[in-house]
């Protein structure tokens, strides 16, 4: 974990639509009041149960967003990119953080006061509004993935990952998939080896192809009607 500022609010490429209502003495004042951090992969960024003192701007890298459950499970409910801004759950609530956020590739984010976001929005109702959309977004991603959870089968589960990582994560189809086996697992909340028989099951269809972690879509259609039909 790196301490370093680089970046300026003012001249940001990657600046979260949360803060594009911000005046000039607006931008200033969280220029003043915020962290640059760069985290390793496999660093904690955020831990569940921790005290809330800052929101989260994200610059660079890609990180995963967990429910740790008992046993040592965790659950991957999404992913973070860059242009992201992550309060999290129970930010108007108990002020503590219900979910981890893990950086799976190198990651360059800000750590914005969290006293200073509030004034921000007690003064700018666009960028309150903003924010109330980035909630609302993230609370349907949720309820997407709890749908996936209690009502796709096995492979549909499978087949919905792979292609949300293509499609919403990479960008692009084949894609070098950084995320591990076991996050694979984690996404789909399957065991490692039930994922590990489908990814096979998939590549002896010629639906995918794997080398080691490039991962191409030969089947797209097919893997949707996977998707769909759950």
């Amino acid at each position: 974990m790196e301490f370093n500022k680089t970046l300026t609010c003012a001249h940001c490429s990657k600046e979260s639509p949360v803060f594009c209502f911000l005046n000039e003495r607006q931008i200033d004042h969280i220029e003043r009041n915020r962290i640059e951090v760069v985290f390793n992969p496999g660093e904690t960024i955020m831990k569940g149960g921790t005290p809330k003192t800052h929101v989260m701007s994200f610059y660079k890298g890609l990180a995963k967003v967990s429910l740790e459950g008992k046993g040592g499970r965790s659950y991957i409910l999404g992913f973070i990119r860059p242009q992201t801004f992550f309060s999290g759950p129970g930010f108007f609530f108990d002020e503590k953080h219900r979910l981890t956020i893990t950086a799976i590739e190198e990651c360059k984010l800000c750590l914005i006061e969290k006293d200073v976001f509030y004034e921000m929005m007690e003064e700018n109702f666009k960028m309150a509004f903003a924010f109330m959309e980035n909630s609302n977004r993230f609370i349907l991603n949720l309820i997407h993935k709890m749908e996936t959870f209690l009502i796709k089968h096995h492979h549909g589960r499978v087949a919905d990952a792979l292609l949300h990582l293509s499609k919403d994560i990479y960008h692009k189809n084949p894609f070098t998939m950084t995320i591990s086996r076991k996050d694979l697992a984690d996404l789909t909340a399957l065991p490692k080896e039930s994922v590990s028989r489908i990814l096979h099951e998939f590549i002896k269809d010629q639906i995918i192809t794997m080398e080691n972690n490039e991962v191409h879509i030969l089947k797209e259609d097919t893997l949707k009607h996977i998707s769909h039909k759950g």
